[in-house]
């Protein structure tokens, strides 16, 4: 109770004020993905993120056994070669955690994901690469870390939606930017984004999804749909509260000991 006292001690002083988009620092996140994520809300997300590195602000990519698959993407991407080894052992660190509980390394794709048209392990793991566009790797964190340089990092962390947006909130991230082609209403204790990755999605589920990208693939351009995009996290970032901000859906969950996929 000393510890809450002197948080709302420190908390009650604060107030709003204007910042520059270079500030912004925003997470990286896919649950429930089916086979649009890869052309419509994972791309949107990456064309997103290259714009706010571009603009000095920062992004994070999580979600490491995600990675499987696609991890030679982001180690051709790291700025410097110690950067790179980092994110091998990232990569590797995990596969071995995995094998020590006995676990397969190839377990993904989900049933859910399988559902909705994503086949193998390297069709999911192209689709995680993707929300982080194209940028260059500038700083890899262990899971517990509080991000320390601006530009594109990458956070060890399971796939697990919870446990994932959780360490990404924790690290220091404004927001998450959650993609989803299947649907979920779980938010964490900064605003969770959800973004459709098809018009069906967003049309059943309008207390869950906050914005619909499956627009794209009914004519809208890209290009088009990011300026919408940018301007709404713009807004949230201001203060418009997401669906799990107006449900009250803030929750946690810790990584433990054994295997969370």
């Amino acid at each position: 109770m000393k510890i809450l006292r002197e948080l709302y001690t420190k908390a009650k002083t604060d107030v709003r004020e204007d910042v520059p988009l270079s500030e912004l620092r925003v997470g990286l996140k896919c649950g429930g993905s089916d086979g649009f994520s890869g052309i419509t809300a994972n791309p949107l997300l990456g064309m997103f993120s290259d714009f706010l590195i571009a603009q000095g602000g920062t992004s994070v990519l999580t979600e490491v056994p995600e990675m499987f698959g696609a991890e030679t993407i982001l180690m051709n991407r790291c700025r410097t070669k110690e950067l790179f080894e980092q994110t091998v052992h990232l990569i590797n660190d995990f596969k071995e955690y995995f094998l020590s509980h006995g676990e397969p390394v190839g377990e993904n794709p989900s049933p859910g994901n399988k559902a909705g048209g994503i086949s193998t392990l390297e069709d999911k793991a192209l689709g995680c690469t993707q929300k982080c566009g194209k940028a260059y790797v500038d700083g890899v964190m262990g899971y517990g870390d509080r991000l320390k340089v601006k530009g594109l990092n990458l956070l060890s962390a399971p796939g697990n939606d919870l446990v994932a947006a959780t360490a990404l909130a924790s690290c220091g991230c404004h927001m998450v930017l959650f993609t989803t082609g299947r649907g979920t209403p779980f938010g964490t204790f900064v605003p969770t984004m959800k973004i459709s990755t098809n018009s069906t999605l967003a049309k059943n589920k309008p207390g869950w999804i906050d914005f619909n990208a499956g627009v794209i693939v009914e004519n809208e351009p890209m290009e088009k749909t990011c300026e919408r995009f940018i301007d709404y996290i713009i807004r949230v970032a201001s203060g418009e509260p997401v669906n799990n901000e107006k449900k009250n859906y803030r929750e946690i969950a810790i990584f433990k000991t054994g295997v969370t996929l």
